[in-house]
C-alpha cells in the first residue's frame, strides 16, 4: 500500500481505495479486545470454596450450636429498674400549682422591630345598602311663628260657646275637641341611610397591625374623617350625571357646644336612638347620621333609621323596660328640701311633685346640657339656672335632645307647671338634678302630656386647661353595635322628581408619615385620607308633591247645606298656609271632568262651590265612587255603603287615588284650619246668626 501525499486530492483518493480495510482492521481490533475482558471476567467473579452452598450450611450449623450453649447471666448481675409512673406522678398537671402569667406585658418580653412585620395598606369597606326615602314633613320655623305671635288672638264663636243657631247650623257633638295649628313651614325631603361596616372595619385594622411595626392604638383604630354625597336626577334615557351635595346639619364630633354622643334633634321612637348605633367621637370627625330638622306635625318614624336598625331598636326598648322594672323606688321631696340639702339625694332618683318650670332655659356647651329655672307654684322657692362646674347650688339640666323638645313646649315665655322625676349627679362642685320625666300639667293638675330623658346617663367632666369644665365622656346606653347608622337630609329637592345618591367616605390613613422601615411600601405612608368606594345607588325616589287632595264623608245635613248630591263631589286640599305656613285645609265642591283647585273669586251670590284661601293643585277629577253622604244603617238600610274613592288626573300624567278611609286623620288633624268649630260645614267667614 502506497503510503497516501499531504495534499488533500491525495488523501481523498486513499480513502476511496483503503477506507473499507481501515474499518474492517478496527472492528476485529475490538472484538478481540472484548473477548479479552470476557475471559477475565470468568475468571476473577468464580465461586470459591469458602462460598458455596455446603460451605455456607455448614457455618450456620456451628452458629446455632455456639447460641445454644450460652448459659444465664450470674444473679445480681443485672439491677433492678422502679417502674416509671410513680416516679412522674408528682410531675403531672393535676398534682403542679401552675403560677398565673403575668397581667401586664414586660418590655423585654416583646420582639424587636426585626421579628415584626412590615404595616400594609388596609382595606376600606365602603357604606352598604344605601337608601332613599321621600316625604313633605312640616318643620318648625321661627320667623313663621313670630308672624303667628303678631297675629290678633281669634275670637270666640258663639258656634264654640254652645250657643243656639238661627241659621240651622248642625252641630257635630261627636268631635273630638280641635286644636290650633302650630306655625312652620312645609318643605319636601329625601332621607337617605345607610350601613356603616364599623366592625368589619376595626377587624381588618386588627389583623393588619396587630403584629405590626411602630403599633399605636391611636393610628390602629378606624377613624372616620369625611364624606361626599352625591345626586343624580332620573332622566328617561340619559346617562346618570352626579353632583355633590352640600353637607350641611352636620355635628362636628367632640368639639365644643356639640353633643359627642350623637346627633342632635329628635329622632326615632324612643326619642333618641342610644349612642351605640353612631358613630362616637372616638371613632369620627364628623356626626354621619345627620340631626333630623324638628317637625311640628309629629315625629320622625321608621323612615329616621334603616332598616337594619329597626330590630336593633326593639331590643333596646325591651331592655329599657326590663331596667325599669328593676330599678329603685323613688324618694318624694319638697323643692326647697332638695334644694336645701342636694348631697344628701346623690345618686337617687327624686319625685317633685306640683313645681313650674321656667322659658329662661340655657345652653351650656362644653357640657353639652341646657340648664333649666325651677320654681314653686307659691314662689316661696326658686332656683336659677347658674352655671354648672363652679357653683355650689342645685342646677336643674337636661341634655341636648331633651332641652330642645323643651325649648318647644315652654311657648309664649310663660312656666309651665308639671311634675319632674329627676336624678342627683355630681359635676364638680354642682349639684345637677337631671331631668328624667317631665309630666306637664293642665289647670286641674291632671298630666295632660309627658316628655322622657332618653339619654339618662351621667355626665362626667375633666379640666380643659382653667378654661372651666368640659365633657371628658358619657358612657353608652348600649354596646356599640357591629355596624353604624348612615344618615343624610337633603331639603333642597323639587317636587315630582326622581333622584338617585351615593356616599363615599375617608378614613384617616393610619400610616401617613412613618419611616420606611415600618412600612412595606413607601407608597402607604402619602397622603392623610384612605378612600373608600362608592356606595351602592340608591334605587330612584320621587319627591311627593307637598300640596294633597283629601276626600271625606259627611252628614247628611252637611251634604244638603253644601249641594253635594249626583255628580256633585266635595274635594278637599291641603296646601300652605299664608298665616301659619303650615297645612290648611280647602273646600271645593265639582263633578267629574273638573278641576280640583280653590278659587273662592269664581263663587256666585249664594254659590258655595269654594271654601278657604287660593290653592292651585293642577288636578283633574275624573272619576268618583261610593257615596259621600254618611247613611245611617239600620233596618232600612243594613247593607253598609260603597266606601268614598275619588280618581284623579295629575299634572305629570299619573293617575291619582285618594279614598275617604286614608284621608280621615287629615282631616280630622286640619279641620280646625277650615270647619266652622263643632260642625262638619267650611267657614265663610261670616259671623253666624244668633237669635234675638
Amino acid at each position: 500500500m502506497k503510503v497516501p501525499s499531504l495534499n488533500p486530492a491525495a488523501a481523498g483518493e486513499f480513502m476511496i481505495h483503503h477506507g473499507e480495510k481501515l474499518v474492517v482492521s478496527l472492528i476485529g481490533m475490538v472484538a478481540l479486545l472484548m473477548t479479552w475482558w470476557g475471559f477475565r471476567a470468568l475468571q476473577s467473579q468464580a465461586v470459591d470454596a469458602t462460598r458455596t452452598p455446603s460451605a455456607i450450611a455448614t457455618l450456620a450449623e456451628k452458629a446455632a450450636a455456639t447460641i445454644s450453649q450460652a448459659t444465664s447471666p450470674a444473679s445480681g448481675r443485672i439491677p433492678e429498674v422502679p417502674p416509671l409512673g410513680p416516679r412522674v406522678a408528682p410531675w403531672r398537671p393535676e398534682q403542679v400549682q401552675l403560677a398565673e402569667p403575668p397581667t401586664r406585658e414586660f418590655w423585654l418580653d416583646r420582639g424587636t422591630a426585626s421579628e415584626l412585620k412590615k404595616r400594609t395598606k388596609p382595606d376600606i369597606f365602603p357604606i352598604t345598602d344605601l337608601r332613599a326615602v321621600a316625604g313633605v314633613a312640616v318643620f318648625f320655623d321661627a320667623d313663621a311663628e313670630a308672624r303667628a305671635a303678631k297675629l290678633p288672638p281669634p275670637q270666640v264663636s258663639p258656634l264654640a260657646s254652645g250657643l243656639p243657631l238661627a241659621s240651622g247650623l248642625p252641630l257635630a257633638s261627636g268631635l273630638p275637641p280641635e286644636e290650633p295649628i302650630k306655625p312652620g313651614r312645609i318643605t319636601p325631603y329625601v332621607l337617605v341611610t345607610g350601613v356603616i361596616p364599623a366592625g368589619k372595619q376595626k377587624a381588618e385594622y386588627e389583623r393588619r397591625f396587630s403584629g405590626a411595626s411602630f403599633r399605636d392604638a391611636t393610628r390602629d383604630t378606624p377613624r372616620w374623617a369625611l364624606y361626599v354625597v352625591e345626586r343624580s336626577r332620573v332622566v328617561a334615557g340619559a346617562a346618570p350625571r352626579w353632583e355633590r351635595l352640600k353637607i350641611v346639619n352636620v355635628t362636628t364630633m367632640g368639639a365644643a357646644g356639640a353633643p359627642p354622643t350623637g346627633p342632635v334633634g329628635p329622632e326615632f321612637t324612643p326619642e333618641t336612638l342610644p349612642p351605640g348605633f353612631f358613630l362616637g367621637p372616638e371613632e369620627a370627625e364628623l356626626g354621619y347620621a345627620a340631626a333630623l330638622p324638628q317637625r311640628v306635625d309629629g315625629r320622625w318614624g321608621a323612615e329616621a333609621i334603616h332598616p337594619w336598625f329597626e330590630p336593633k331598636v326593639k331590643e333596646v326598648q325591651t331592655a329599657t323596660v326590663v331596667v325599669k322594672q328593676e330599678t329603685k323606688s323613688t324618694i318624694e321631696a319638697t323643692l326647697a328640701a332638695l334644694a336645701a340639702k342636694p348631697r344628701n339625694f346623690r345618686d337617687k332618683e327624686v319625685q317633685l311633685n306640683g313645681v313650674s318650670l321656667d322659658p329662661g332655659y340655657k345652653r351650656q356647651q362644653k357640657i353639652g346640657l341646657y340648664r333649666f329655672g325651677v320654681h314653686t307654684v307659691d314662689g316661696k322657692t326658686s332656683l336659677e339656672p347658674n352655671v354648672i362646674g363652679s357653683q355650689r347650688a342645685l342646677v336643674f339640666a337636661a341634655s341636648m335632645d331633651l332641652g330642645q323638645k323643651l325649648a318647644f313646649d315652654l311657648d309664649k315665655g310663660k312656666p309651665r307647671p308639671c311634675n319632674l322625676l329627676v336624678r342627683v349627679d355630681m359635676m364638680n362642685t354642682t349639684p345637677v338634678a337631671r331631668l328624667l320625666e317631665i309630666a306637664f300639667l293642665d289647670e286641674a293638675g291632671e298630666v295632660i302630656e309627658t316628655r322622657r330623658e332618653s339619654l339618662p346617663e351621667p355626665v362626667v367632666l375633666e379640666s380643659d386647661g382653667g378654661s372651666g369644665p368640659v365633657l371628658a365622656q358619657q358612657a353608652p346606653a348600649t354596646p356599640p353595635l357591629e355596624n353604624r347608622l348612615f344618615r343624610f337630609v337633603d331639603l333642597d329637592v323639587e317636587p315630582g322628581v326622581e333622584y338617585r345618591y351615593r356616599v363615599r367616605f375617608a378614613l384617616r390613613n393610619p400610616n401617613v408619615g412613618l419611616a420606611i422601615q415600618h412600612v412595606a411600601d413607601v407608597a402607604i405612608t402619602k397622603g392623610d385620607f384612605l378612600l373608600a368606594e362608592y356606595s351602592p345607588e340608591t334605587s330612584p325616589v320621587r319627591v311627593p308633591d307637598p300640596t294633597q287632595v283629601i276626600a271625606r264623608t259627611m252628614p247628611r245635613d252637611a251634604a244638603r247645606k253644601l249641594k253635594v248630591r249626583g255628580d256633585n263631589v266635595e274635594i278637599l286640599v291641603l296646601a300652605r298656609s299664608e298665616t301659619t305656613g303650615n297645612y290648611a285645609m280647602r273646600s271645593v265642591v265639582t263633578t267629574p271632568g273638573g278641576s280640583a283647585n280653590v278659587d273662592p273669586s269664581l263663587n256666585k251670590p249664594g254659590d258655595a262651590r269654594n271654601f278657604g284661601q287660593p290653592a292651585t293643585t293642577d288636578r283633574v277629577l275624573l272619576d268618583f265612587r261610593g257615596a259621600q253622604e254618611e247613611l245611617k244603617i239600620d233596618a232600612r238600610n243594613p247593607v253598609p255603603q260603597e266606601p268614598l274613592e275619588m280618581l284623579f288626573l295629575r299634572p305629570d300624567g299619573e293617575f291619582e287615588v285618594v279614598t275617604a278611609a286614608d284621608s280621615e286623620l287629615l282631616v280630622r288633624k286640619y279641620r280646625s284650619t277650615l270647619f266652622v268649630p263643632g260642625t262638619d260645614l267650611p267657614d265663610d267667614g261670616k259671623a253666624p246668626k244668633v237669635p234675638q
